[in-house]
């Protein structure tokens, strides 16, 4: 009865017509997405986008100077959708999936450094995503499913119709050659792949995989290594919890991953844990940090940069994993991770120069580079935006012998000594987070809380 008393009491302020406005000022949003720095740090790519259209479309600029974004022609008809930008190990080469459409059948392509001469390479037949160059240049392994869509969780399956297909369509390895364009799929037919990484010998693959369906199975992955050449895998690490981004160190003796209570695929967090690479050896490195996880990389084979949530931001740590001691390099409010879904953060090879998309509740995202914590702005496209709302302000206290933090956005007009009615967003979590973030991002759904403080 309560709830249902709230409901009714709560005045209505909030108009169709001040959503309306709000929506057609945020839509004008230019969203970045899949940053990826050149490994040698002197270009960055990003997919680009206005936040009330669809199309989406790959971007490189260089990092130093006066340097400027070009877009990468890529010769396709329709509305261009372009996913998951990576480099070659030799920063020459870019290769890109894009497709016609959103719902189009998506195709890996090539284009240079500078963006001249794109070359579709694939012939797919499928959705395919996460691409990744072997350690000599000569593959391309990416995430495949024949013959039927996927995307998660987050991806809207199309309506059954007709004769309905029984078969489980599981996602698989499948590797290019990049010089004969001969794919083949390299895990095998029972295993769902969720994610990977090349061992540095270009021989093994580790991964995150479970028996299909993909959706429902990811809770129970397990860590497996894949031998290239026959496709044979093992288990070698069976989590109690959920685990993510697989990763092996520099020397191919180690491999390192997240475990922790997860809620959907690609948005990760937890305790990071390193075991020798055929499973022994467990050790969970940051159990007593009061952070979460979300992205690493290994930097030498006893040192590794965390990217963490920390209260309601993110911060980024150097780990020794001599004595598991960390010291913090940058922290912030903004949310940044580096793989999984609405990846906004990349690092090159030697672990000194990043590239990342940047935004707050009061700030609209651009993208910055430059040495850690030290980035240099590159684009300018959300400058004449305008935030009529109030500034977030990030809030902790103390429920039921816990530690909660929160971002309170205030009515836009304050007048001392007047009470305001609040509305709560409850979210966050498990091993996640809520950072302060431009409203105009995936689906505009902090929007109505730039609304609500707009009209009070």
């Amino acid at each position: 009865m309560k709830h249902l008393l709230v409901a009714f009491l709560f005045p209505m302020t909030l108009t169709a017509q001040t959503m309306q406005q709000l929506t057609e000022q945020l839509g004008k949003t230019v969203l970045y997405g899949d940053i990826a720095l050149s490994p040698d740090s002197t270009h960055v790519a990003w997919v680009q986008s206005i936040a009330a259209a669809t199309s989406k479309q790959t971007y490189v600029s260089g990092t130093s100077g006066n340097a400027h974004a070009v877009m990468v022609k890529i010769p396709t008809t329709g509305e261009r959708t372009d996913f998951d930008p990576v480099w070659s190990p030799d920063s020459k080469t870019l290769a890109v999936f894009s497709s016609a459409g959103e719902k189009e059948q998506r195709q890996l392509w090539m284009v240079n450094a500078d963006s001249s001469s794109p070359k579709k390479i694939t012939n797919l037949n499928g959705y395919a995503a996460r691409p990744r160059w072997s350690h000599d240049g000569k593959q391309i392994a990416f995430l495949y499913i024949q013959g039927a869509g996927g995307g998660g969780p987050l991806m809207a399956a199309p309506a059954t119709t007709g004769v309905i297909d029984t078969a489980i369509h599981n996602q698989r390895i499948a590797v290019l050659n990049v010089a004969t364009r001969q794919l083949r799929q390299v895990s095998p037919e029972n295993l769902h792949i969720y994610d990977y990484d090349w061992s540095p010998d270009d021989k093994t693959f580790v991964a995150t995989a479970a028996p299909g369906p993909g959706d429902n199975n990811w809770w129970i992955a397990q860590i497996y290594t894949i031998n290239i050449a026959d496709g044979n895998a093992t288990s070698v690490y069976k989590p109690s919890l959920q685990i993510a981004v697989p990763r092996w160190s520099p020397d191919g003796k180690s491999i390192a991953f997240i475990e922790g209570l997860m809620s959907d695929e690609g948005f990760h967090g937890g305790d990071l844990v390193t075991m020798s690479a055929n499973g022994r050896a467990v050790m969970n490195r940051t159990s007593s940090r009061k952070a979460s996880v979300n992205s690493f990389f290994w930097q030498t084979p006893d040192r590794i940069l965390l990217v963490e949530y920390v209260g309601g931001g993110s911060a980024m740590s150097e780990l020794s994993l001599t004595n598991n001691s960390a010291q913090t390099i940058w922290k912030g409010p903004e949310g940044i991770h580096a793989f999984g879904n609405f990846p906004d953060f990349s690092l090159s090879s030697d672990g000194k120069l990043a590239a990342a998309e940047l935004s707050s509740y009061n700030s609209a995202p651009e993208v910055f580079a430059g040495p850690l914590g030290e980035w240099r702005q590159l684009t300018n496209n959300n400058a004449g935006l305008q935030a009529n709302w109030r500034k977030a302000e990030s809030i902790e206290w103390t429920n039921e012998g816990s530690n909660v933090q929160g971002w309170l956005v205030p009515p836009a007009k304050i007048d001392p000594g007047k009470k305001y009615p609040m509305v709560v967003l409850i979210h966050g979590g498990p091993s996640s987070v809520t950072t302060s973030e431009w409203p105009a991002s995936f689906g505009m759904s902090r929007a109505i809380i730039a609304a609500l403080s707009t009209r009070g």
